[in-house]
């Protein structure tokens, strides 16, 4: 057998694995978004495998038509863009600066950042510290507590630390302080962590639930993941048939679906904007390897 067709097989063997395992990881997700696209009572009879059957939008109109559903929308989307953008700026900069052992008491205060990954200070106390801070009941109790996290920053200080010196002695030299450095030399040339970094906090924001409930009053101040919590709490069909204007048996279930699709779906949404970076990224990491 030549070397060839040796190096085709292969490929192809690859291949199949990686497609069934995709399918396998894949299919669930549109399980779900077809059932929720069906009629009710032929999900509720399992009738549904690849296609919507009876195709049925009652299930997100009973969603979309839930009160302070728009209001709840915009506000999960601005926590997670401000949030991102908050996270990200202090984690970067943090980072910075504990990633230089020239800067006085930098490795005790990183070794307090990674104290804090083995030991918090619990539900209690943090509530204390956002309520003497006046943050109850506004969404910046979402976006402060959790603007910085220790994990972030541990990477990213492996990562700044990997640059070479002649990189930032070379931005000295043509008149660079720090901050020019980090902004114009280390942060474009760190995309593809920023890009990674960027991803889970903004995924980490989107789904924002137990903070909300902590700290969150008013229903109009609600993150998403809340009020698809309350949905579930109204899911009995008495319930659910008044929000419509005619009684569909078994819509719980499809609602569910629907549920998961809108919590889903649109974080999924950012990944394409960020996908080049994590290319980038590779193809830099093969180059160095």
């Amino acid at each position: 057998m030549s070397s060839r067709l040796v190096v085709k097989l292969n490929d192809f063997i690859i291949y199949t694995v990686l497609g069934l395992l995709s399918l396998i990881m894949i299919y669930p997700l549109w399980n779900v978004l077809m059932g929720s696209l069906s009629l009710p009572h032929l999900v509720h009879q399992g009738m549904i495998l690849f296609w919507p059957k009876g195709f049925s939008l009652a299930a997100y109109t009973t969603v979309f038509g839930t009160e302070n559903f728009v209001r709840v929308f915009y506000n999960t989307v601005w926590i997670t863009v401000v949030g991102t953008a908050v996270g990200m700026l202090m984690t970067i900069t943090m980072s910075y600066t504990l990633s230089k052992k020239r800067v006085s008491g930098s490795s005790a205060m990183l070794f307090m950042v990674f104290f804090t990954m083995l030991f918090s200070g619990g539900m209690i106390p943090t509530y204390l510290v956002v309520k003497s801070l006046g943050l109850i009941n506004s969404l910046w109790a979402l976006i402060w507590p959790n603007a910085v996290g220790a994990f972030n920053v541990m990477i990213m200080v492996s990562f700044f630390r990997s640059f070479p010196s002649e990189l930032e002695d070379s931005g000295k030299i043509d008149g660079c302080n720090d901050i020019g450095l980090l902004f114009r030399i280390i942060v474009p040339s760190s995309l593809p962590i920023i890009a990674t970094l960027t991803l889970f906090t903004s995924v980490g924001q989107w789904n924002t639930f137990m903070q909300a409930v902590l700290y969150i009053n008013d229903a109009g101040k609600y993150t998403l993941q809340v009020l698809l919590r309350q949905l579930l709490f109204q899911m009995s069909s008495q319930d659910l048939d008044t929000m419509l204007q005619e009684p569909i048996p078994n819509i719980a279930v499809t609602v569910k679906f629907s549920m998961i699709i809108i919590a889903t779906v649109p974080i999924l949404l950012v990944y394409p904007f960020l996908q080049k970076y994590f290319t980038k990224g590779a193809l830099i990491g093969s180059l160095k390897g």
